[in-house]
């Protein structure tokens, strides 16, 4: 996996705004793929990475990403949307708490 990455600071925001290229082998890579390789390019920890997009071509072995970088986590859990909670899946019963 080659990273090309075109990088812009947010001050007001407390974040770095990278968009860039990615050269692959095979499948696309996954958000968490993408997440860690640029965690360990830049030197942060993976959770303050946050991938906004991933744009791959049709039958291509390069895509375009966009993606946050926070200084703290502090700013990433202020700024970033919650991620939403599976639900429980239709027909299956809630969980009952044990009979004695």
């Amino acid at each position: 996996m080659e990273l090309t990455i075109k990088e812009k600071t947010n001050p007001l925001l407390h974040r770095k705004e990278l968009t860039g290229e990615i050269t692959f082998a095979g499948a696309t890579p996954s958000n968490k793929q993408l997440q860690e390789e640029l965690a360990k390019k830049l030197g942060v920890q993976a959770e303050l990475v946050a991938i906004k997009h991933i744009f791959g071509a049709f039958g291509g072995l390069k895509a375009t990403f966009e993606v946050h970088v926070y200084d703290t986590k502090e700013q990433f859990d202020k700024i970033e949307p919650k991620k939403k909670e599976k639900k429980a899946e239709p027909g299956a019963a809630p969980a009952a708490p044990a009979k004695k």
